[in-house]
């Protein structure tokens, strides 16, 4: 099982969000920490020009995040609601 981490932003994002919403992240932060690529159960994709970065789209809202292989960790780097900002 992976450590699941957060950055400072991610985890603002998840303390102020609505309670449905937030139900919702966390069932994917379960399936995160058990299966770190859940690809059948999400659309899910490698962020191009990054090195094991990936986004999962749920509605209008995309979680990006980063595994550290050697150290058995995911880190969320990013929960926004989509717009032309998010992955900048």
């Amino acid at each position: 099982m992976f450590e699941l981490l957060f950055s400072n932003k991610s985890s603002k994002f998840v303390k102020n969000c609505d309670c449905q919403l937030k139900e919702r992240l966390k069932q994917i932060f379960l399936i995160l920490n058990k299966t770190t690529i859940p690809a059948k159960l999400f659309d899910l994709k490698k962020i191009s020009g990054t090195e094991d970065t990936y986004r999962i789209k749920i509605g209008q809202f995309r979680i990006v995040y980063k595994i550290y292989w050697q150290e058995l960790k995911i880190k969320v780097l990013t929960i926004e609601r989509r717009d032309e900002h998010t992955y900048n």
